[in-house]
């Protein structure tokens, strides 16, 4: 299983929202205003039960890696004076479908919780 990397999550997200062009490479504070919102995102997809990272933040499975980036560029866009990610004729809703992608990518996965029982 392929994996990509914090810092490259971080750059496509500002990618994504058109801060960066092609090739190039990202202002320090750029990178600083979009990576302050990773740990926090992580923190909300873990606690809603979309993903579980088991402490491997910084290898980010490649299923994962294209919902999470358009996560994280919606999360910071208003640090660029940006409404969100914009929506495309595919995708009216890139947020929405973004974590639909999660789910589906982490569905059926063992949760490891007790079986809860009803007993009659």
């Amino acid at each position: 299983m392929a994996t990509r990397t914090r810092r490259e999550l971080v750059t496509a997200a500002l990618a994504t929202l058109g801060i960066l062009a092609a090739g190039q490479q990202p202002d320090a504070e750029d990178f600083e205003a979009v990576d302050d919102h990773f740990e926090p995102m992580i923190a909300w997809l873990e606690a809603a039960q979309i993903i579980d990272f088991d402490n491997t933040i910084d290898a980010i499975p490649d299923e994962w890696f294209s919902p999470l980036t358009t996560l994280l560029a919606d999360d910071a866009a208003l640090e660029f004076g940006l409404p969100g990610v914009p929506a495309a004729p595919n995708s009216p809703s890139p947020v929405v479908a973004a974590i639909d992608n999660l789910r589906l990518a982490t569905y059926a996965r063992p949760t490891y919780e007790t079986q809860k029982t009803e007993y009659f």
